[in-house]
């Protein structure tokens, strides 16, 4: 049998097969340049139904290696295919479609959806080319998909295709086959489509460490096209979650070649390394025609080495192996995964970690996280942020242990960050050793400047606290600096009761908006606000200055604008209401949510609802009288004196509401 190959509607070769009396193929050859041969189905042939939208791209186009297996597929389904005759043509066809798909001449032509019929191969060349040739066609907008034989066709040693299903099922099963194969990718393609906004909001946002965490939520209703912006983002992370969450589900053979080798290539360690467990078999000796795609640098220079801090950062348990590969699953197997991982909310595990702030006289925030590994050497990362400069870095770091000329011991790591000075992390005890303290320099002419600044103090957080004496870092800072986490609480210095107007109010829905206010030694109003929601998982703290304000009916207040993330800013308010004729003025805080998008501007403030909101002074308060700030401001300021509300209310046995 000899059958033509064309390039650009001309003959350029000949495909010979040489076939038995019982319709076996027994070889075949070429002659000539490779080319590809568009066959129509049979006059007689039926059309199989298609979906209503498949009909409106213009029905469905075949594409095909050999010639047999495109005919059968042809002759079963009555629409018209492309004989390719091997895998590479296959990939360069619909490189050249995408191409042409791109050109403002052929920009909304309609163009019909291309079925590649996938050859089964062992070495699983076919797949892998099937997929190359997708992605490129789904990269254009185009219309692609996978049609595999069904898995009871078993063919021959090197694999199966179309062909042998055709054997294997007759003329009614192959067609009933490929009406299912069909109708589950354009199921599948709907399915993806109706979540595409939900991927791409996701790949669009702007932090690197929520990018990367949510990654592994949306890769089930990933495109192709999708995989591939995920696998060029430029933060490693999302690049390790997006190839993780992929073998996890058992979906690396959709990772079409060029990415697949751009990942092996991959400079940093943790992706290059899990690519390789991944990829080890995937080249073939048949060249990608894609163009390769350049990656770009990491965003943050950090060495990705320690699986334990990629896990934090994806909310994945401390032992998370990214170096060894995972098993292939079963395709129910895969299922369930896929549809775990699409309905699972996002993990929200703190892990063990010794934590200090410093606030610096230029409101740049350094915050220190240090924790064992398991062979005791203790580690962590270091993040500056100054939202005003638009600075937020996060280096890793690694703490060296030293002592000082005079034998006191201290940890000290180092910060190295392109075009500005070092900045060296010190962490020593204090002179009780009941607590470590964190400092900050910046190296400036071979000399350590401190940056000065408020807070320092390191303290163990919530899940440290609770693995108390098996927790390593607890350990490690004890053996290493002589303080003693486990003896008690910290210092007075830490657990010390502040002079506060304290109030707490729980608004409709079950949030806590608790806060302490104060004046400092200048006379100015600041608070800090705890914003939380036990059932929710909402935990905010914030720290605010006040600034004065005229209230309309007369009178004066009190408003800070707290700032949140990813949620509406809230304005609190403090202020002194008229009270009944007898009654002593009470000071207040009120909490309103700011909506700025709203058209109207009745609707642009909604003041939170919800019982309580009343200063009252705390004890340290109360003990310093009237040498204390926040007492002389709010006698001066607001009328209001915080003894005569407590004497009030105890004569009243009342108390304050809460």
């Amino acid at each position: 049998m000899i059958t033509p190959m064309r390039r650009d509607g001309n003959i350029c070769g000949i495909q010979q097969a040489f076939i038995n009396d019982e319709g076996h193929k027994l070889d075949r050859k070429m002659l000539g340049p490779k080319g590809v041969f568009r066959l129509p189905p049979p006059p007689d042939a039926s059309p199989m139904p298609l979906t209503s939208a498949a009909q409106e791209k213009g029905g469905l186009l075949l594409l095909g290696e050999g010639f047999e297996t495109t005919a059968v597929a042809i002759q079963a389904s009555g629409w018209p295919g492309i004989v390719a005759y091997d895998v590479g043509a296959v990939q360069k066809w619909a490189i050249e479609q995408a191409e042409a798909a791109h050109k403002p001449a052929n920009r909304g032509t309609a163009v019909p959806a291309i079925g590649v019929l996938v050859d089964r191969d062992v070495n699983r060349v076919g797949q892998r080319g099937a997929r190359d040739a997708i992605s490129s066609l789904d990269e254009a907008g185009l219309a692609a998909r996978y049609l595999e034989p069904p898995t009871q066709v078993i063919g021959g040693p090197k694999g199966a295709d179309w062909a042998d299903a055709r054997q294997k099922l007759g003329p009614d099963g192959i067609r009933a086959a490929l009406t299912q194969c069909i109708d589950q990718q354009n199921n599948l393609a709907a399915y993806r489509e109706a979540h595409r906004h939900e991927v791409d909001a996701a790949l669009a946002l702007p932090d690197d460490h929520k990018r990367a965490s949510g990654i592994a939520a949306v890769v089930p209703y990933m495109s192709p096209r999708q995989i591939n912006r995920a696998l060029e983002d430029p933060y490693w992370v999302v690049r390790l979650n997006t190839l993780y969450t992929l073998q996890v589900a058992g979906r690396t053979e959709e990772i079409d070649r060029t990415h697949a080798k751009n990942l092996v290539e991959d400079k940093i360690p943790a992706v290059h390394t899990r690519a390789i467990a991944a990829f080890q078999d995937r080249f073939a000796p048949y060249p990608s025609k894609k163009k390769e795609v350049s990656m770009q640098q990491p965003s943050i220079s950090t060495d990705p080495n320690d699986s334990r801090d990629v896990a934090a950062i994806l909310g994945l348990p401390d032992n998370t192996n990214f170096d060894n590969p995972i098993p292939p699953q079963t395709p129910p197997e895969r299922s369930h995964n896929m549809e775990q991982q699409a309905n699972a909310p996002q993990a929200t595990r703190q892990y063990p970690r010794m934590e200090a702030s410093l606030k610096a006289q230029d409101e740049t925030w350094y915050q220190a996280s240090l924790y064992a590994d398991k062979e005791g050497q203790l580690k962590g990362s270091v993040s500056i942020t100054n939202k005003d400069q638009s600075l937020d870095e996060r280096h890793k770091v690694e703490y060296e242990a030293k002592n000082d000329k005079k034998g006191s011991p201290f940890l000290h790591a180092k910060v190295q960050i392109p075009d500005r000075p070092d900045v060296h992390v010190f962490v020593r005890p204090d002179a009780e050793c009941k607590v470590a303290m964190v400092s900050f320099t910046e190296l400036k002419n071979r000399k350590h400047l401190q940056i000065e600044g408020q807070g320092g103090t390191l303290k163990p957080n919530e899940a440290a606290r609770t693995h108390g004496g098996k927790d390593k870092t607890i350990q490690a800072i004890g053996e290493k600096l002589g303080v003693n986490y486990l003896e008690g609480p910290a210092p007075d210095k830490e657990k010390r009761q502040y002079p506060r107007m304290e109030s707490a109010l729980k608004a409709q829905d079950g949030t806590w908006y608790t806060a302490g206010v104060y004046a400092d030694k200048d006379g100015q109003l600041k608070a800090t606000v705890r914003i939380n929601h036990q059932e929710t998982g909402l935990d905010e703290h914030h720290k605010v200055s006040f600034e004065e304000r005229d209230g309309i009916t007369g009178g004066r207040y009190y408003s800070a604008k707290i700032e949140r993330e990813d949620k509406p800013s809230v304005f609190m308010n403090v202020q002194a209401p008229t009270m009944k004729e007898g009654d002593i003025r009470i000071a207040r805080t009120d909490f309103t949510e700011f909506h700025p998008e709203e058209e109207d501007k009745n609707k642009r403030f909604d003041r939170i609802q919800g019982q309580g909101g009343w200063l009252k002074p705390n004890e340290a308060m109360l003990a310093k009288g009237d040498k204390d700030h926040t007492m002389q401001f709010m006698r001066e300021k607001l009328n209001v004196d915080p003894v005569k509300q407590v004497e009030q209310a105890k004569a009243k046995a009342k108390g304050i509401e809460r």
